[in-house]
């Protein structure tokens, strides 16, 4: 408690500060230690040499000592011939020649299966260049072997004498407002919801008059429409749902572009000046911008 009391009075905490101070005093501590206590247990711990060990002995065996000085007794390490003096070099083609064969030419059994995994797997060596590109080749045998390997020219697929038909497969295209979900889920990268959505909102619509309309619909992002636009169409012929402004009533009126605050300016501007007989009118009614106008045109009436 008396360090609460302390705490308090040192640094004018209440007791709910206080509190969060004792709790985050500790961490604070181990998180300032940790790394330093972790760098002394790391070093401690003894060092698994094993995979260098077994890396610099597979070096060591392709190396020899050499003395090069009598009284110093210094060792150099030189690389030993690979080759037999015994091997007689002769025409082969890397594409065909056996294991046993380029054992017998001097190259290193492991070399050589690798050559024949190579070819196995369906690799095929086209000119001489190809050999050095096998991982670990041995450059000295290379440049010894390079004046007997012998490629015969791979002949190339003969173009036919009758030029062939390009075939030009019919996208089969649907009405965008006629389109069941079914045909909807067939565009990639929509599903049973989004179908579901751009039906809902194409009823709500009344139709759509423009594919840029799908834009509207939540969910779907450019892609998605781009595919939409080449699998569907609008019919030229289409005329949506359209909403009669002389039976115009607040109560009947579930349009996404008509908003309460159109409605109502355009209700009380025909209780004004009396029935409104053209759409044109309706551009004297200030809150309507032409680009609303414009986007609702189609789905209004003057019948």
């Amino acid at each position: 408690m008396r360090i609460r009391v302390w705490i308090r009075g040192f640094f004018g905490f209440s007791r709910r500060e206080t509190n969060a101070f004792l709790v985050l005093l500790p961490l604070m501590v181990i998180v300032l230690f940790s790394e330093p206590v972790y760098r002394h247990w790391k070093l401690r711990q003894p060092l698994d040499l094993s995979k260098d060990q077994r890396y610099l002995d597979s070096l060591l065996s392709t190396l020899t000592f050499v003395k090069i000085d009598c009284v110093s007794n210094t060792p150099k390490f030189t690389k030993p011939n690979s080759i037999p003096s015994d091997v007689s070099f002769y025409s082969f083609d890397p594409n065909t020649l056996s294991e046993e064969k380029f054992i017998q030419l001097g190259l290193s059994p492991f070399l050589a299966g690798r050559i024949i995994r190579f070819r196995e797997k369906g690799g095929l060596f086209r000119k001489k260049e190809d050999v050095a590109k096998i991982y670990g080749m041995d450059s000295l045998w290379l440049s010894k072997a390079r004046d007997f390997i012998t490629i015969p020219s791979i002949p190339a697929k003969p173009k036919s004498l009758y030029p062939t038909e390009k075939r030009i497969y019919a996208t089969e295209t649907f009405d965008i407002n006629l389109a069941d979900t079914i045909q909807l889920s067939k565009v990639y990268g929509i599903g049973p919801g989004l179908s579901k959505r751009i039906q809902a909102y194409r009823d709500r619509l009344g139709g759509f008059v423009s594919m840029n309309q799908l834009k509207e619909v939540w969910g779907l992002d450019s892609t998605v429409i781009k595919a939409l636009e080449r699998k569907f169409f609008i019919a030229e012929d289409f005329i949506p749902q359209q909403i009669n402004l002389k039976s115009l009533k607040t109560e009947e009126i579930r349009h996404p572009y008509i908003k309460r605050k159109e409605l109502y300016a355009i209700i009380a501007y025909s209780k004004q000046h009396g029935e409104i007989t053209s759409l044109e009118q309706l551009k004297e009614i200030k809150i309507l911008t032409n680009d609303w106008l414009e986007k609702v045109r189609p789905y209004l009436k003057m019948e």
